[in-house]
């Protein structure tokens, strides 16, 4: 470390090993950050973060199990928390928005050079926004165009969408629709990917923001009773 840089303590959120293990050797050679630990999901992430205290948290949006949406929402309460930089692959402009709204302070994407990825880690160390490259051409097009962004689901994967935030399972949507579970599934993964929502709370608040259900709209449960 140089003399009289102030050292500030990272831990990595992303689940491929490898890409952690990348991370952690950049920052290395970042005068003033350290890693300090490295998780592979939002949990560990939570328990390393109370326990070790870290100044800034680099994390994944597109996690195995959940999003990183999980891990802003969790520690929105606490009195004391980290920055957090999001370091994504998905870069759509609902992950946009749901990573600032839920206090981010900086989206980055995976694609970004080591120079872009240096100026977000220090920038939101200093407590200042940093949008990447491609993140300010999302950011652009949001204040374009505020309206809700569909353009990339298909219409079949919009009728998922919608039997989904209804409640209504993979059999009963193939049924519906005359296809097996296994295309239901394919169209559910495709919504996951073009999304980047893993759990079915996370579609069906997506669905309602867009207008796609109503959040008064029963669901298939809320029917059977």
């Amino acid at each position: 470390m140089h003399p009289n840089v102030p050292v500030r303590n990272v831990l990595l959120v992303e689940d491929q090993t490898a890409i952690r293990q990348m991370m952690a050797t950049l920052i290395a050679y970042m005068p003033g950050f350290r890693v300090i630990a490295q998780a592979g999901g939002v949990a560990e992430a939570l328990r390393l973060t109370e326990t070790l205290h870290p100044d800034i948290v680099v994390l994944d949006w597109m996690l195995t199990e959940e999003s990183g949406l999980g891990y802003l929402s969790a520690i929105a309460t606490w009195p004391v928390r980290p920055h957090v930089l999001i370091f994504s692959a998905n870069t759509t402009r609902h992950a946009v928005q749901e990573a600032f709204a839920h206090g981010a302070g900086g989206f980055i994407e995976k694609t970004a050079g080591f120079s872009d990825f240096t100026a977000a880690l220090q920038s939101v160390a200093a407590g200042r926004a940093y949008l990447g490259p491609t993140i300010s051409g999302v950011i652009s097009g949001i204040v374009r165009n505020p309206g809700p962004d569909l353009s990339g689901i298909t219409p079949r994967e919009m009728e998922v969408l919608r039997m989904v935030a209804e409640g209504m399972s993979s059999k009963a949507i193939g049924l519906r629709l005359g296809i097996s579970v296994r295309t239901v599934h394919s169209h559910r993964a495709s919504l996951i990917r073009k999304t980047g929502l893993h759990s079915v709370a996370e579609l069906t608040r997506f669905a309602c923001d867009r207008g796609v259900v109503t959040s008064g709209t029963p669901t298939s449960s809320q029917l059977r009773a």
